[in-house]
């Protein structure tokens, strides 16, 4: 009866993870199912002891839509990562599924590690990433934006084009957490990582290109130049609200 409990309890986890990814994905994600340790409930929670949990995949669950079709993401899970030897008979998109299911795991650490190891950006693995933009631990959120580019931009501006009340929500828990964690080292709302990054995707959004400057100076030439992180400009758009603004001067170079 036990037995047949626990394997009752495994389908249900097998069903909720496959609901998570798009159909096209099915038979990868089953092989990546086929490694998880569902049958060991002794997990390594956020206060670093060990605790028998007994379900471990959270209740709650995100719904989004992903080209037309519904996915369900858990909120939380808890179960421990596949044995190496295990995880390396993947496939790289396999490995790349078992990296997006962890990104929902309830250690931080842990979701860091994973998505640190996410190089693709295939349009599926959106969700996934975007639902990161809500987090309250920093070390994500600067993983997040070394990762982004013009591509990565362009996916979120697709998926922000169906999930707009889910947008809505993320960019709100982002604030919320600024406000209650990283007042005190980004004062103002505008110099947090996560809200330039949202920055970055409205200003995508509205067919803009927005980059930080992380250099200012004088070149060989004796002209102003600035150095953007990202991007390269041909025509850069003024938008400092306290700067004199001189045309009769030289152009500034872009490098």
């Amino acid at each position: 009866m036990i037995n047949w409990l626990k394997g009752n309890k495994h389908s249900k986890y097998r069903e909720i993870l496959l609901n998570a990814f798009p159909r096209t994905l099915k038979k990868d994600v089953e092989s990546v199912l086929n490694i998880l340790p569902f049958e060991v409930n002794n997990v390594k929670l956020s206060d670093g002891q060990f605790h028998n949990v007994e379900n471990l995949i959270h209740p709650d669950f995100q719904i989004v839509n992903l080209d037309g079709e519904v996915l369900k993401i858990p909120y939380r899970v808890y179960f421990n990562e596949p044995e190496i030897e295990k995880e390396q008979t993947l496939t790289n998109r396999q490995k790349l599924i078992l990296n997006c299911i962890f990104l929902r795991h309830h250690n931080g650490y842990l979701r860091q590690s994973r998505l640190e190891k996410i190089e693709n950006n295939e349009y599926w693995l959106t969700p996934f990433t975007f639902q990161l933009l809500g987090e309250y631990v920093l070390e994500i959120i600067e993983v997040l934006d070394h990762k982004i580019d013009n591509n990565k931009l362009e996916n979120y501006k697709r998926f922000v084009n169906d999930n707009q009340k889910y947008y809505q929500q993320t960019e709100s828990r982002m604030i919320s957490y600024w406000n209650e964690y990283y007042r005190r080292k980004f004062p103002k709302l505008k110099l947090y990582i996560g809200r330039i990054i949202f920055v970055q995707l409205q200003t995508k959004v509205i067919g803009q290109i927005l980059d930080e400057i992380i250099e200012v100076g004088i070149d060989k030439n004796e002209q102003l130049f600035i150095r953007p992180k990202r991007e390269r400009f041909t025509l850069i758009h003024r938008t400092a609200t306290e700067v004199h603004w001189d045309c009769a001067l030289p152009k500034i170079q872009t490098i």
